[in-house]
């Protein structure tokens, strides 16, 4: 065959399938950018999670390792006792503490459970803040859909925050938040009235105070009943905080009448600042008092003394 029949059947070659050629040359080419681009563009950085049950989310401070196993042993045990009602064992396993805090009475101990364990339950938890030798941890408690067989169902889960407190060499157990009570002491006292602080609640996210109140004088004396704003507040030093039931509740105290209160502030129990004092902000001593909004103004205009009265902590500056 000469050279220019090899030419010619070439030709022929090429105009016969010229289409398949230019498509096949064009895909090539594309495959080829394609890949160059690929290789040349820069490596992004895929964010990494690693779970650290143990590491606290607020400030990355570590539980020490020999109470870590303990823990997660202790949150495991509670579980099971709840989601098979065995409520002594659950409540046994809980501070006097909490549960004088919290639960007085064993039926308000079986509602928790009843109410967070109305199926079987299953956990996951989460070291959460650290203070001192208190380790508060974060458990989210959420069906068991592998024993329920729940299906179509949302994914919800119940938080809650279980502490645990070096005491030698054991930790103690609390739930609900609850941190410490704290025994205080202190007392304020005048010619109308005395207020006695024995021991504070600590719970993560506020605190309770045991207030005692006498009334001293032969009139009505009110100290909160929401006619004033921040009749009653907590001072952290550099702000106020209104006690939380006082828009709804009142302290009334009747001629000669004691009553104990329960006040309650929100208050970080991580936040690194202690509180100075408590302070009445409109106590008021009256001729009469009935209660009424229509005869309030009325009422106070003729109060035989109007002032504030603050109950200071033994707080080191």
């Amino acid at each position: 065959m000469s050279f220019i029949d090899t030419r010619v059947k070439i030709r022929r070659f090429f105009r016969r399938h010229k289409k398949i050629i230019i498509f096949a040359v064009i895909a090539f080419t594309i495959i080829v950018v394609v890949n160059y681009v690929l290789k040349n563009l820069p490596e992004q950085d895929i964010p990494k999670t690693t779970y650290e049950p143990n590491v606290a989310v607020m400030d990355n401070s570590e539980v020490p390792t020999k109470w870590q196993d303990q823990i997660k042993d202790t949150i495991d045990q509670f579980v099971q006792y709840c989601n098979n009602k065995d409520y002594d064992s659950a409540y046994n396993m809980i501070t006097d503490e909490c549960k004088e805090a919290l639960f007085q009475e064993m039926s308000e101990f079986k509602e928790y459970v009843d109410s967070r364990f109305n199926t079987k339950k299953i956990y996951s938890i989460q070291n959460f803040s650290n203070v001192g030798k208190q380790y508060i941890y974060n458990v989210n408690i959420m069906d068991d859909f592998m024993a329920t067989g729940m299906t179509n169902s949302n994914y919800v889960f119940v938080e809650e925050k279980f502490v645990f407190t070096e005491d030698g060499n054991n930790l103690k157990f609390s739930i609900g938040g609850f941190i410490r009570q704290d025994n205080l002491g202190v007392f304020a006292e005048d010619e109308n009235l005395k207020v006695q602080i024995d021991t504070k609640n600590v719970y993560y996210e506020r605190e309770v105070y045991h207030v005692r109140i006498r009334n001293k004088t032969e009139h009505p004396l009110v100290i909160a009943d929401g006619y004033f704003t921040n009749e009653i507040t907590l001072n952290l030093g550099t702000q106020d905080r209104t006690e939380y039931n006082v828009s709804t509740s009142k302290v009334v105290l009747q001629p000669g009448e004691t009553k104990v209160y329960n006040f309650i502030f929100t208050k970080y129990c991580d936040d690194g600042v202690a509180p100075k004092y408590l302070r009445f902000n409109d106590v008021r001593v009256l001729e009469s008092y009935s209660g009424n909004k229509d005869t309030a103004d009325e009422e106070l205009e003729n109060a035989i003394r109007k002032y504030a009265l603050q109950i200071n902590f033994n707080v080191q500056d």
